[in-house]
């Protein structure tokens, strides 16, 4: 994959994308209402939104790296082992990306989109938000790591915590 330059444009027109899929979920027509319904915290306002920002992140991102094979959306705590306790302040945002090859090319962007996303949440934060709600995490796995059932790619294949495919190529 060559070099990508980020443009932090790309994750506005993805708030505001999740902020309409926000209004369709909940029959709020006006952006407003949306944005007033985060401010109070209302919770389910806030899933939908985080589902939104997931499905425009993985669109992105699979235009952008031709490795991507799908991504998939989960949920820690339903991954992880007993004895693994879960940090406090876990991502809302979690995404596995299937590659055909891992590249650091790919993880710039995450972290670019990371630092956008976080910007982008000052002006929405409600009053229940900590520094995880803007969070993007993005774990990948390579074909090996699927094939072998290791790691993230285990997830992919899991039948009792399988992710959400959200996008694929």
């Amino acid at each position: 994959m060559a070099t990508i330059r980020f443009d932090t444009t790309v994750v506005a027109e993805m708030m505001e994308d999740a902020i309409e899929f926000c209004g369709k979920k909940t029959g709020m027509t006006d952006s407003a209402q949306i944005i007033e319904a985060l401010h109070r915290g209302d919770c389910s306002i806030c899933e939908y939104l985080h589902y939104g920002l997931a499905k425009g992140v993985a669109e992105y991102l699979g235009s952008v790296d031709d490795t991507v094979k799908a991504i998939y959306s989960y949920e820690p705590e339903y991954a992880t082992s007993a004895d693994e306790p879960l940090p406090s302040l876990t991502p809302r945002i979690n995404l596995i990306a299937w590659v055909s090859r891992k590249s650091a090319a790919l993880s710039s962007v995450v972290a670019a989109m990371n630092s956008a996303l976080t910007m982008e949440y000052k002006g929405l934060a409600c009053p229940k938000a900590n520094a995880s709600c803007s969070e993007l995490d993005v774990k990948v796995a390579d074909d090996s790591e699927v094939q072998r059932r290791i790691g993230y790619g285990a997830l992919i294949g899991s039948f009792h915590v399988r992710p959400i495919e959200i996008w694929q190529r």
